[in-house]
């Protein structure tokens, strides 16, 4: 999945920099969110990567705008919930047929990650909504 192209042609100042790039990559994010809903790999594979290009750019501008870094925090959050959600589905991809109860307990596992990640992405957008 290939970034959103943010255009900063135009630009005042930094901080109107930071302000379409931090909003590019949260659209880009948001409009990605449905993943968590499906719960699909590939919905969640490519969820994953738009929050991590959205706290790397939080990340980068955090020293200009420390408002930046909760938001950053939970991103992070929600970027471990779906790698261990990721880690669940290369387990019971492998998982011989004869494992049930494992690989019920796996399934389990990965829909409680999701639902963590789901948690911490709300904490997310509720952040950037009262800012």
């Amino acid at each position: 999945m290939k970034p959103e192209h943010i255009e900063l042609s135009g630009v005042r100042d930094v901080a109107d920099v930071i302000e379409r790039v931090v909003h590019g990559r949260l659209h880009e994010a948001t409009g990605l969110a449905a993943g968590l809903e499906r719960r699909d790999k590939r919905g969640l594979h490519d969820f994953r990567i738009a929050c991590k290009r959205l706290r790397y750019a939080l990340e980068r501008f955090e020293p200009l705008e420390p408002s930046l870094e909760s938001a950053a925090e939970h991103l992070a959050l929600v970027q471990d919930a779906l790698g261990e959600v990721h880690d669940r589905d290369v387990l019971l991809a492998i998982l011989p047929p004869t494992m049930g109860q494992t690989q019920r307990r796996l399934q389990q596992e990965r829909e409680t990650c999701i639902d963590r990640a789901a948690e911490e992405w709300n904490i997310v957008r509720a952040i950037f909504e009262r800012t």
